[in-house]
């Protein structure tokens, strides 16, 4: 057990709400469209998933170590799962760790095409390793650039849909790209915000997050804008899909839950290593993922 539980908290098993979401958004799309859903599948297209999410978080612990140490404001949605930190476990062990999880998406890929004729889900999945390599990674280190948090919205706000739809449909030929766009702001938004806690150490390590660039205030003020930009798109495009009951309240909720955003993003004492930027944070991904569910619901 005392080497399993430090696996599990590398896992950070919250974090699954990154991608399950997107995943399942791609696969409402589909059914929205066929009315039909394959369950083998949706299990298979979510093993994926597990691992993906996997090699996220153990090659962004190995990556961010140096940064990591530094930190002091850390929380349970940001600043890594401390387990290098702390000494729980090696570099060596999560850099074995992310190859075996990256192999295992490959893996799945590779049952696509072979066995479901289908070999567009391993090109996706090619992708999106790439992007994530390209945030954390030599020679691209794109966190360390500038905006890596726009290469997090193309994995979670395009790839993952994208797999998700074409595993179900074969192609994403009809793949209705306007639908998508709505969701791209809210995504990157929630991509900024769990930066915003660690904006010290990344100040101090060279991390050019959004919070560092233009600074903590502003980040927020961004992150509140591309929310409300998500809502008022879905509101003036998508009258079909919410003009019911189910519908008015996913867009109350989502109402509430940004109005809340803007106070505290607008009160002084939100700041890195206080609750209230924790709660910020949590609503942030709150907001997201009320949004990209309540889509999925509203279209199956």
């Amino acid at each position: 057990m005392s080497k399993i539980l430090p696996w599990i908290k590398a896992s950070r098993l919250t974090a699954q709400g990154f991608v399950f979401p997107s995943i399942l958004l791609g696969q409402a799309i589909a059914y929205y469209q066929k009315q039909e859903f394959d369950l083998t599948v949706f299990i298979l297209i979510h093993t994926y998933g597990l691992f993906m999410h996997f090699f996220i978080v153990y090659a962004n612990d190995y990556a961010d170590y140096d940064t990591d140490k530094l930190n002091k404001a850390f929380t349970i949605f940001s600043g890594g799962s401390r387990v290098l930190v702390e000494g729980a476990l090696t570099k060596k062990n999560l850099l074995y760790g992310s190859i075996l999880m990256s192999s295992l998406c490959i893996f799945i890929g590779i049952i696509f095409w072979v066995i479901l004729s289908n070999p567009l889900i391993l090109f996706l999945i090619l992708i999106g390793l790439f992007l994530l390599y390209a945030y954390s990674f030599k020679p691209f280190i794109v966190s360390y650039r500038g905006f890596g948090e726009v290469l997090q919205m193309l994995g979670v706000g395009i790839i993952l849909p994208l797999i998700g739809f074409s595993s179900q449909n074969g192609s994403f030929e009809t793949f209705p790209w306007q639908l998508l766009f709505l969701t791209l702001p809210s995504q990157l938004a929630m991509a900024i915000s769990t930066s915003l806690p660690d904006q010290p150490s990344d100040l101090i390590s060279s991390k050019k997050t959004t919070a560092v660039i233009l600074g903590q205030k502003k980040a927020q003020v961004i992150m509140v804008l591309f929310y409300s930009l998500s809502l008022f798109l879905f509101i003036f495009t998508q009258s079909s899909l919410y003009l019911n009951t189910w519908g008015i309240s996913i867009l109350a909720l989502l109402t509430f839950l940004i109005i809340l955003q803007v106070f505290f993003s607008i009160n002084k004492n939100t700041k890195p290593g206080t609750k209230k930027l924790t709660l910020l944070v949590f609503l942030s991904i709150l907001t997201n993922t009320s949004f990209i569910l309540g889509l999925t619901y509203l279209l199956i």
